[in-house]
């Protein structure tokens, strides 16, 4: 008879925003309003922000290692508003991973830069997606 493991849940806290490794970035291109209701998650040892949908935003999403990384993030993320249709999504470019979205549902492919930025309700800053057809599983897409 094979072995069983279980399978250890992942360490998630939830941080005050502010506290995210990334929250100047959001808080130089995202409204004001949604942020003061994003929340930030820590994996491990790096707490990174989920910032809800609403208002100019869309949707958004939290990259994940491992499918339970992102179980874990998606059970935290449950709870709290602005973030519906939660849901997990497999993407193969560039390197594999799992990524939590919720919102509206990004296109498969983004027809320009500013269409990506206006559908996650960033304004201003730059960003290292090229701005030809970039595609829904980019990094550069929050």
């Amino acid at each position: 008879m094979p072995l069983l493991t279980s399978v250890t849940k992942p360490a998630i806290t939830v941080m005050p925003p502010a506290e995210a490794y990334d929250y100047d970035y959001f808080r130089n291109r995202v409204d004001a309003e949604v942020l003061s209701q994003a929340i930030a998650i820590r994996v491990f040892r790096i707490p990174l922000l989920a910032v809800p949908a609403g208002r100019t935003r869309r949707g958004g999403r939290f990259g994940a290692d491992t499918l339970a990384i992102a179980l874990a993030v998606r059970d935290v993320l449950e709870p709290f508003c602005g973030f519906p249709d939660l849901r997990i999504i497999w993407c193969d470019a560039p390197h594999s991973s799992y990524v939590v979205e919720w919102g509206d549902h990004p296109p498969a492919t983004w027809a320009d830069e500013q269409e990506r930025l206006a559908f996650y309700g960033l304004v201003g800053g730059r960003s290292c997606a090229p701005s030809s057809a970039v595609s829904s599983c980019s990094p550069a897409a929050p």
